[in-house]
């Protein structure tokens, strides 16, 4: 009885596990069937779909085909491409439609952002002087007069600082007296650059080129001029002779009439270097003149001075007045004003008196003579007008308004004259 249970037993285990071995091995062979009937690409057919390149790469040759033929049925070649527009719209499309040519999303995605960029770039449209180089114009501004060299600059307006700027470039051939280098008759130029009626009180100097008469400076100036006020001024270019031991000499000169250039476009010039002008207008004086008969004292009120062009070279400009009462031709008295330190537009407001009679008053001349301060020897002239009865202008009507206005004081201005 008890063989009989064990044996019961050990069949209905058998069967128990039987059943289940049986179980698995449907659900295996039912897999296995399902993937034979059914094509590898299968859920890749439809188009916009992706499907991985190792799948692709394990096609057989008529799921090549096939694919090849999707491929060709949605390619947008056959459409035209009349704008720009339909062509960003159909790369767009081509991305989403055709997953297979990685050249094709490539292009549409350089059309789209090619695209955006037109439309999104706020300097799409606009004028770009950079791509519209204008040439240079080039002057040469000769005189009749011998020539003491030439100088080489560029002028420009700069529209972004208001400023005339000046390229100092070079200057060539210059005439160096031989008593100052007898030897070679090399001479160490410098270059001062100024503007009149003057902006500021700056000085404006190159460096010295040691030992040469054709030195290279390529250095940059500027001056703060309005564009309405270009044309009313006058560049002023004084070639010196450095010495460190005695006083510098002028070598020449050139003026440049900003009037009479274009500088809203670069402008390049080539300019004789002349001899310095003897009536040049070297700035203008500022006097009261009074006379009182009973005392017959003649007294001159020296103001201020304005636009005074410094010729001295070193960097200070040191301006002081001197008056020099002439009788007959000769040269009785002599007084002079205060120095005014670094500055070209000077203040004295300095009273000189001349004792003289009312009968000496037609035959008498004032000289007035603005000098630069100079520690060694006697000051460097700066320019000089001469008030007398018959003197032309407005050197003779000062003096004249003078003798009718007794006991009044008549103010006046007066040009300086390098003469």
């Amino acid at each position: 009885m008890t063989n009989a249970a064990i044996i019961g037993v050990t069949l209905s285990l058998a069967g128990v596990i039987g059943g289940f071995v049986c179980f698995i091995l449907c659900k295996v062979y039912r897999k296995r069937k399902h993937r034979h009937n059914i094509p590898s690409y299968t859920g890749y057919d439809a188009v916009g779909d992706y499907k991985p390149p190792s799948l692709m790469s394990i096609s057989t040759a008529s799921q090549e085909a096939f694919l090849t033929k999707e491929h060709r049925s949605v390619q947008p070649s056959s459409l035209p491409s009349t704008s720009r527009g339909s062509i960003s719209t159909m790369s767009r499309g081509s991305i989403k439609s055709d997953p297979f040519t990685e050249e094709t999303s490539s292009i549409s995605a350089r059309s789209d952002t090619s695209a955006d960029s037109l439309i999104f770039d706020p300097n799409f449209g606009a004028i770009r002087p950079d791509l519209y180089p204008r040439k240079d114009a080039v002057l040469q501004q000769s005189s009749v007069e011998q020539s003491q060299g030439k100088l080489h600059i560029r002028i420009k307006y700069d529209f972004r600082t208001s400023d005339v700027l000046v390229h100092l470039i070079e200057a060539q051939e210059l005439v160096v007296d031989r008593s100052r280098d007898p030897e070679g008759g090399f001479g160490d130029p410098y270059i001062r650059i100024s503007m009149i009626p003057e902006v500021d009180e700056r000085i404006r100097q190159s460096s010295v080129k040691r030992r040469t008469h054709n030195p290279f400076y390529n250095e940059y100036f500027k001056f703060p001029v309005t564009l309405d006020e270009v044309k009313e001024r006058t560049l002023i270019f004084q070639v010196f002779d450095y010495d460190k031991f005695s006083r510098h000499k002028t070598m020449g000169e050139v003026s440049v009439d900003l009037g009479q250039v274009d500088v809203t476009n670069s402008v390049e010039m080539w300019c004789d270097i002349q001899k310095q002008s003897q009536h040049n207008d070297m700035g203008e004086l500022l006097l009261s003149l009074s006379y009182l008969p009973t005392a017959e004292r003649l007294t001159v009120v020296v103001l201020k001075a304005k636009e005074l062009v410094m010729t001295a070279a070193g960097g200070s400009c040191d301006p002081y007045v001197r008056i020099s009462l002439v009788v007959d031709g000769k040269k009785v008295k002599r007084k002079k004003t205060s120095v005014k330190r670094s500055t070209t537009s000077p203040v004295w407001n300095e009273a000189l008196t001349f004792n003289i009679s009312s009968d000496l008053l037609p035959k008498c001349n004032l000289e007035v003579t603005v000098l630069d301060h100079d520690l060694i020897g006697h000051g460097e002239f700066v320019g000089r007008c001469i008030i007398g009865p018959n003197r032309p202008d407005a050197e003779g009507k000062h003096w004249n308004d003078m003798l009718n206005n007794h006991r009044k004081s008549m103010a006046m201005w007066q040009h300086l004259y390098r003469r």
